[in-house]
């Protein structure tokens, strides 16, 4: 009797041991993959149709790829929370299928479009702010033109001013000098004479 339960236990302990070494394997053996484009593909429990449908996977679903049986053509793999299955493996394939392309396609489409949104609001802003520059510059050019003109008239005053000034100078003299002529030409006259006698000899 003692026999027989060490020969149970032992041959118990000798399947795990296989089992847990097949596991390994199929880790190390294991690289993500997809499904080729066909519309969805039967998973089955062993490795050929002969064994039960324990579910499906769509065309383009990643999957993660365990290991091939040579004889029947069918592969192992991964899906959804640890499940596991068998399909044939020609339907397995390494790069992304059409589904999966298009997915990151219209992805990358979405991004262009919302990078493209954001690339015409700042134009729409840039254009903003360059007619808010033409309007100050043309504001700008109207003060300059109006405070040229003010200079312009400043200075005709200021020459105006300064030939006034200059002028009631110039009246002034004429009039000192004509009178100064007319004192050195009439004093003479009104003044008497000195005697000869009164000289110094």
């Amino acid at each position: 009797m003692f026999r027989l339960i060490k020969s149970s236990l032992l041959v118990i302990f000798s399947a795990a041991c296989l089992n847990l070494t097949a596991m390994a394997t199929a880790q190390e053996n294991s690289k993500p993959a997809f499904i080729s484009d066909a519309l969805f593909v039967y998973l089955h429990s062993g490795p050929s149709n002969q064994y039960r449908i324990v579910g499906t996977v769509n065309a383009g679903q990643s999957v993660t790829y365990l290991g091939e049986d040579s004889d029947t053509g069918y592969a192992q793999v991964q899906y959804e929370d640890n499940k596991t299955g068998w399909l044939p493996k020609e339907y397995v394939t390494y790069t992304p299928g059409l589904v999966s392309q298009l997915a990151n396609l219209q992805q990358e489409h979405a991004s262009s479009n919302e990078r493209m949104l954001q690339l015409e609001q700042q134009r729409d802003q840039l254009n903003g702010q360059l007619n808010q520059a033409v309007a100050e510059r043309q504001t700008a050019l109207e003060q300059l033109e109006q405070a040229n003109r003010a200079y312009e008239q400043l200075k005709v005053q200021l020459q105006n001013t300064q030939s006034s000034i200059l002028e009631k100078p110039m009246v002034l003299g004429a009039i000192i000098l004509f009178g100064g002529l007319l004192l050195g030409l009439v004093l003479p006259l009104l003044l008497p004479k000195r005697r000869g006698g009164d000289r110094w000899m």
